[in-house]
């Protein structure tokens, strides 16, 4: 496995989390790095002092921002080796308390901006595989992809999507020299909850009461710095433990958890309730 230095990688999401951790692990092995988030204060917080990293202001799930990425990742650099696609939001709650805007929210960013902005940048890798031999594309996926289960029936149903995304994807193009990725974490310790119920934390200090219980999102970016250094595409599960989760689609075990999470269903909207809340005062 060689390390990717000297690559022109996108990641989305850059400000936090996974995706603040991946920019500074990608950035610490030489590559030239542009990254974005929605709220400028923060981005700026995360990309300060780190060398070949460029922050831009967008929104994935809006076409406009997408096109403006591309573009700005072009004019600084002039290709594109790898896109990220880390940017996501949750939403802990059973399926008929959700806002209809927060179904549409966390549809337009996890799964039609997470498309879209491959649609985009696709040329782009395939001419960057011509010439150099390879690009890639890196999903951050979920292991909720693999056991859709309340209180995250929306965010399950988008990275269940995304995951298939990327198994078409890479029918498509991996023997073109375009390798496709998916990295499917357990719980981690992000802001994503406080996010996705409408309470992004304003600057670093005021993430640290926001925190949902988890692995340490250092980890997730060692994964997606190896999918980027790896010889062929992976699908890759952090802990690898956390890959147990695909039993939950396997027959009786699917049905075992029919029968036992619907009729737990008051006692999962109190518990996230209470974690929402936690999270969000």
């Amino acid at each position: 496995m060689t390390r990717p230095w000297n690559r022109v990688v996108l990641v989305t999401g850059g400000s936090a989390g996974i995706g603040r951790a991946t920019v500074a692990r990608l950035a610490a092995e030489g590559c030239r790095v542009v990254t974005c988030a929605r709220h400028g204060d923060r981005l700026e917080e995360a990309v300060a002092g780190l060398a070949g990293v460029t922050g831009v202001v967008a929104d994935v799930a809006g076409a406009g921002d997408r096109g403006r990425l591309v573009e700005r990742v072009l004019e600084e650099h002039g290709r594109l080796d790898a896109v990220v696609l880390n940017a996501g939001l949750g939403w802990a709650g059973l399926l008929e308390d959700m806002p209809g805007e927060a179904v549409e929210g966390i549809v337009a960013l996890n799964l039609t901006g997470a498309i879209e902005l491959t649609r985009l940048a696709l040329p782009h890798l395939l001419a960057s595989a011509s010439s150099t031999g390879r690009a890639d594309v890196v999903a951050v996926s979920s292991v909720a992809a693999w056991a859709q289960v309340p209180p995250l029936t929306v965010y399950s149903a988008t990275k269940a999507g995304l995951d298939g995304f990327v198994t078409g994807l890479r029918r498509e193009v991996c023997a073109r020299g375009v390798r496709v990725h998916s990295v499917n974490p357990f719980f981690v310790s992000t802001e994503w909850l406080a996010r996705g119920h409408g309470h992004p934390p304003e600057s670093d200090a005021d993430a640290a009461g926001r925190l949902s219980r988890g692995i340490a999102p250092e980890r997730v970016a060692e994964r997606i710095a190896g999918c980027l250094a790896a010889p062929r595409s992976r699908t890759v599960a952090v802990p690898r433990w956390a890959g147990l989760a695909r039993l939950g689609e396997v027959p009786p075990v699917d049905r075992l958890l029919d029968a036992v999470l619907s009729r737990q269903t008051p006692r999962i909207r109190s518990l996230a309730a209470r974690s929402v809340r936690r999270r969000a005062r």
